[in-house]
């Protein structure tokens, strides 16, 4: 065997050895190393599902036709005596005193005619209105940007904050080009305008149409019927844009209310008034009289059978309407309440399911029989069937 063969096979042998063997130290350290005993993962708790809580709808009902009484102002002053279209700050206090404590509360206009008549249970509707819009005696506005207390409207706002169960919500009819408002240039009174404007809108007092120079439509042709509800519209949104506020402008309704209460006499103005188009493009959806309350007229529902959207009753808001109002309060209906359900809340939007629901309620004796209301749907309910009378068109547009 060569020199080199052998020296070859003895290095394979100490490598081997050196591979195969531990070392001391390695022994030693192998020997101190515990045993790995695997840790038991921990059971699995059981997770009760979360809990739905149940779900209900509350309803209005009203056990007969309601009614509501549209109330018309006109001007305000700070003393007395109250007149036709005068009525003194104190008095208009007592008034909404007097009213609150009959149990009535303060309802849209816009609302009751798109069919939404629901009120709190015990609760009997009144809708606020007012006439010949803008005097300043009706609105100013304080630095502060509220309404100042020593106008009609200040006085409302200031009992609503002290009552918000009262509610706060009125139709104003404005005459936007007989008369001046504010101080200043023509342009600066325009800016003060449109403010209150803006201020009214954001705070649900409504402004709609009293033609633009408060004209007698009795004796007033086609076109100048037109020209009248046209002009007056146009420079309402003309006013929304000067104080960059044409974001307003959808918020807008076409209604109108006849100035004296006095409804044209010829074919031509009758179609003018009937078939008036607004800027844009809505038809005129509500037409409001006026009268005195020796004759009282409420508002009656939409779906109610001599509901005439074209000749709607208002009364006017002297010291004799409120007297009648509370002193003959029993005469009419308060609303009342009923919880439905519980109920399967996405199936709740659809009127069918609702009906079947309301009608389990009556059958119990939960719930009486009457015209249910709820935030979409009314109901004519009875112990046999519920039919749904009205869907509630959504933003409350008539």
């Amino acid at each position: 065997m060569r020199p080199n063969t052998l020296h070859i096979i003895a290095f394979l042998a100490m490598l081997t050895l050196s591979l195969g063997a531990p070392t001391a130290r390695s022994a030693q350290t192998t020997q101190r190393l515990p045993a790995s005993t695997p840790t038991p993962s921990p059971a699995p708790k059981d997770t009760a599902a979360p809990t739905q809580p149940p779900f209900y709808i509350t309803a209005t009902v009203w056990e007969s036709q309601p009614a509501a009484a549209i109330l018309t102002y006109h001007k305000f002053k700070t003393n007395r005596p109250s007149t036709y279209s005068l009525v003194s700050r104190l008095d208009f206090e007592e008034e909404l005193e007097s009213l609150y404590r009959s149990g009535y509360v303060s309802v849209s206009l816009e609302r009751w005619l798109a069919g939404d008549i629901r009120v709190p249970d015990g609760k009997r509707p009144v809708i606020f209105s007012m006439d010949d819009v803008f005097f300043r005696n009706q609105i100013t506005l304080t630095p502060d940007g509220d309404p100042a207390k020593n106008t009609g409207l200040g006085v409302a706002w200031d009992f609503y904050q002290r009552h918000p169960e009262f509610g706060f919500h009125w139709a104003l009819f404005a005459n936007l080009g007989d008369k001046p408002y504010g101080e200043g240039s023509m342009v600066e009174q325009d800016i003060q305008l449109a403010n209150v404007i803006v201020w009214c809108i954001e705070h649900d007092a409504m402004i709609y149409n009293h033609t633009f120079r408060h004209v007698n439509l009795k004796n007033t042709d086609g076109l100048g019927v037109t020209a009248e509800l046209r002009w007056n519209d146009e420079q309402l949104r003309k006013l929304l844009t000067l104080v960059h506020r044409a974001d307003l402008i959808p918020k807008l309704r076409n209604m109108v209310a006849l100035p004296g209460g006095r409804a044209p006499r010829w074919d031509d103005s009758q179609t003018a008034l009937y078939g008036y188009v607004d800027p844009d493009g809505r038809k005129v959806q509500a037409i409001f009289n006026i009268d005195y309350i020796t004759r009282p007229d409420f508002l009656k529902p939409p779906y109610a059978r001599k509901f005439n959207p074209a000749n709607l009753p208002r009364i006017v808001a002297n010291l004799e309407a409120i007297d009648y109002l509370v002193e003959n309060k029993d005469k009419y209906p308060a609303a009342k309440s009923c919880k439905i359900g519980p109920l399967s809340e996405s199936q709740s939007k659809y009127p069918s399911y609702l009906a079947r629901q309301i009608l389990d309620m009556i059958q119990s004796s939960e719930c009486p029989q009457g015209v249910y209301v709820t935030e979409q749907f009314v109901f004519s309910a009875s112990s046999e069937k519920v039919d749904l009378i009205q869907k509630i068109q959504a933003g409350g547009q008539p």
